[in-house]
């Protein structure tokens, strides 16, 4: 039997987040990670397909923190900071109170990648934030 490395606590939002439909980065990868049989579609990856890249993709991941801000009628981005992989567990762990002890009362977009590749994002509404204060 081989030893697995421990795997970092994962909250059921961010997993979700990761393997979900709305950001097919993880199931493409699971998807296409399968043989391809001559005239056939590759099929659809099983749960356990998905969990598996998902433990591939995951702790490889960096993150960036980006503030959203209402210019007249259009959204611009502000960088606040980037984590390596491996180097954000305390904001997947408590995100609005990291956000908000780290950056303030702000409207801020958590964008995931694996390396160069964007993997999904999560917006947070941080410490009481509402549309209308800047």
């Amino acid at each position: 039997m081989t030893h697995q490395p421990v795997k970092p606590t994962v909250p059921p939002w961010l997993y979700k987040l990761f393997t979900g439909h709305q950001y097919p980065y993880v199931r493409r990868l699971a998807k296409f990670a399968q043989p391809i049989k001559p005239g056939e579609d590759r099929p659809e990856p099983t749960k356990d397909m998905i969990e598996a890249k998902f433990w591939e993709v995951y702790p490889r991941c960096s993150i960036k923190v980006l503030q959203e801000v209402k210019v007249g009628m259009i959204v611009v981005f502000h960088d606040l900071g980037e984590y390596p992989a491996g180097g954000y567990q305390e904001l997947v762990d408590n995100p609005e109170e990291f956000l908000a002890r780290t950056y303030g009362k702000k409207k801020i977009k958590v964008n995931f990648y694996d390396g160069d590749n964007f993997v999904c994002t999560i917006n947070f509404k941080v410490a009481g934030w509402t549309e209308h204060e800047h």
